[in-house]
């Protein structure tokens, strides 16, 4: 599914460079469940942007189901992030003043999809929160509020799930929910790849990269 070859990335400022990734080489196959851990600068979270369609690589090339990265203009990265990638971050990143269900919605709305609370309510309902559908992200819990945001990025039904730290703003017990939870999605076809710093996270997936000064430290 993920194809990367001697992945490289500078940012400039000013007359200083700076690598962020240095020769990133890496395969993940169909049906994966994969973590990327590392400390802070060690370039994962670059990594995931690149995976993610959010960014570009300086050099090197990037296949996505066959489909390749590079030579795709900044609308056709849009329907790649729309259609194949769903994206789950560390702060959840919903709407406070409107519902779980309609948090779910909103990628549905961007591409003028029909039948939208319905399949809003089926994915509210896959990650057990068909209850909370009418409650506001301040009257959920952080677990909830996590299972909405996963809801979300399964609306479109993507073949790729990007978490970057899903469980960094949890406690022990619901990163633990959280986690068999992607375990699954993993095992009805959906290839995960995450980003954590915390081995006991890792642990939950069939494989670990790690990184370290923009490069893989080791893999397995």
């Amino acid at each position: 599914m993920i194809e990367l070859d001697n992945i490289t990335k500078v940012y400039k400022m000013g007359r200083t460079e700076l690598a962020a990734l240095r020769g990133i080489s890496l395969r993940v196959e169909q049906g994966e469940m994969v973590s990327i851990i590392g400390p802070s600068g060690s370039g994962k979270s670059t990594l995931m942007n690149i995976i993610g369609c959010l960014d570009k690589p300086t050099l090197g090339q990037y296949r996505l189901e066959g489909i390749e990265v590079n030579m795709l203009n900044d609308n056709e990265l849009a329907q790649i992030r729309n259609r194949k990638i769903g994206f789950i971050f560390q702060s959840f990143n919903l709407l406070p003043r409107t519902t779980a269900l309609a948090n779910v919605e909103l990628p549905l709305i961007y591409i003028g999809a029909g039948n939208r609370r319905q399949r809003a309510s089926q994915a509210l309902e896959s990650v057990g929160l068909a209850h909370r559908a009418k409650h506001r992200p301040s009257e959920l819990a952080g677990g909830e509020q996590q299972r909405v945001a996963i809801a979300r990025a399964l609306i479109n039904n993507p073949s790729l799930i990007l978490a970057d730290e899903p469980t960094g703003n949890l406690d022990t017990q619901t990163s633990k929910e959280i986690m068999l939870l992607f375990k699954q999605l993993n095992q009805q076809g959906i290839t995960i790849v995450l980003v954590t710093h915390e081995a006991d996270i890792a642990a939950y997936t069939q494989r670990t990269i790690r990184m370290r000064d923009g490069q893989i430290e080791a893999s397995g």
